[in-house]
């Protein structure tokens, strides 16, 4: 069983080594889903890479759909003064929001599935800034 009282990092690496039906089953309560979701955004805004986000300012929403009592789960990155940060409250306007589920937004964090090919598959819907979110690969090292 995961510790999802643990540090975002170990919660993720924890959860990257999850088969689908444990992931699932973690996704099913909303009091694990919530922890589970900020260690995913948090380890995808940890993956930015600095030489490439230096002078970008954005707004990323990550919208998850399947909630268990209907709706999105919503997360935000912000990119600004070379950094990312998260939120769990977005309270800014996007330049890109991302909508996801969240077996497709582990796939995209863990490197197993790349944002283009999900999009293309209608598992990622991207709005906003289209030519913003064709370079997130190379904004973020999303290989592993």
């Amino acid at each position: 069983m995961i510790d999802l009282d643990a540090a975002p990092t170990t919660v993720y690496r924890e959860v990257a080594a999850l088969d689908d039906e444990a992931f699932a089953a973690l996704m099913a309560a909303q009091d694990s889903r919530d922890k589970v979701i900020d260690a995913l955004v948090r380890h995808f805004a940890g993956r930015a890479r600095p030489e490439q986000i230096r002078g970008v300012q954005a707004v990323i929403h990550i919208k998850l759909w399947d909630r268990p009592d209907g709706g999105y789960d919503h997360r935000e990155i912000v990119i600004e003064h070379g950094s990312c940060t998260v939120s769990a409250r977005p309270a800014r306007k996007p330049r890109l929001t991302l909508k996801v589920r969240p077996e497709d937004l582990r796939a995209i964090v863990t490197g197993r599935a790349g944002p283009k090919r999900l999009a293309l598959r209608g598992r990622l819907r991207v709005i906003g800034d289209l030519a913003f979110g064709m370079k997130l690969t190379d904004l973020f090292d999303l290989s592993a």
